[in-house]
């Protein structure tokens, strides 16, 4: 079992702390002082936003959602895993991931009762969902690529994924804290470890500044991450990637609408329900699947 709910690997660039009145205030709220962002926080206009990402494969089709949240003040966050780790007791599993409560008889009979409680907990929180699904021999038809590995393949969903939320009107000045599914076990060279987790955020974090050159938003330069005990964040981005990758497949190879609605509901029931926003939540025809489910 993971040991530790949260990570991060530490940027040590030697800059000094900001010690401005704004990065003061910003460090008694996150931890962070202005200079732990790439693109330093100059502005307190902004929101101050956590997202959490995860990748799902399904049959040859790749996705990567990214579950946006308010960052949430440490005590409230411990109360709502709380809640979480004694509904995971209740119902006897060690872990909330929908890839085995769905795609396996781990609840029996029980599980709809417990995605009822499951909802009640996690929607303490306002949050929205983006996903981006793709057969992989289409995505890398539109790539003009022969092929790429499987982390090429999540790398390039993820900042295609991350260039919609800029993309949102009223984003600017604002800082974003990205935790990661834990996806290398920390048992080997940390060292090695962090350095391919820093390149993966550096080098999509300076495609995006180009993409986009009039939109000023800070992005934490630590890499944040979680392991699968660490309930809330595991289970909303595990729920935001697994459901709607698996759909859209479905989507994808041509299963009728009314079909996927009548096999899928608790699914689409659950999506609809946790993630007031889920507009950025795959293809036309899965938002619409969706909303009538």
């Amino acid at each position: 079992m993971d040991k530790f709910k949260y990570y991060r690997f530490k940027n040590d660039d030697e800059r000094p702390d900001d010690s401005t009145t704004l990065s003061k205030q910003l460090h008694k709220v996150t931890g962070h002082y202005s200079n732990d962002y790439i693109k330093p926080v100059i502005n307190p206009g902004g929101d101050l936003c956590t997202i959490l990402s995860d990748e799902s494969e399904f049959k040859g089709h790749y996705g990567v959602c990214l579950v946006m949240i308010p960052f949430l003040e440490i005590n409230f966050l411990n109360q709502v895993e709380k809640e979480l780790e004694d509904l995971a007791l209740q119902f006897g599993i060690e872990k909330i991931h929908f890839t085995d409560i769905y795609g396996s008889r781990q609840l029996k009979n029980r599980r709809d009762e417990f995605i009822a409680k499951y909802a009640n907990i996690v929607n303490q929180i306002p949050k929205s969902a983006l996903f981006i699904g793709k057969n992989k021999e289409k995505l890398l038809k539109e790539l003009n690529e022969v092929e790429k590995s499987n982390e090429e393949i999540y790398f390039t969903l993820f900042w295609n994924n991350f260039e919609r939320v800029i993309a949102i009107p009223n984003t600017q000045n604002n800082i974003y804290h990205i935790s990661f599914e834990q996806e290398y076990s920390l048992d080997g060279s940390l060292e090695s470890i962090a350095d391919i987790t820093f390149r993966k955020l550096y080098s999509g974090v300076d495609q995006l500044y180009e993409r986009f050159p009039d939109k000023y938003i800070s992005i934490c330069k630590h890499p944040h991450f979680h392991s699968k005990i660490a309930l809330l964040y595991s289970s909303l981005a595990d729920l935001a990637a697994y459901v709607p990758n698996k759909i859209q497949q479905k989507i994808d190879s041509g299963v009728p609408k009314q079909k996927i609605i009548k096999n899928f509901k608790s699914e689409l029931n659950l999506i609809k329900t946790t993630f007031q926003n889920y507009s950025g939540l795959g293809s036309n025809e899965l938002i619409q699947i969706i909303g009538e489910s």
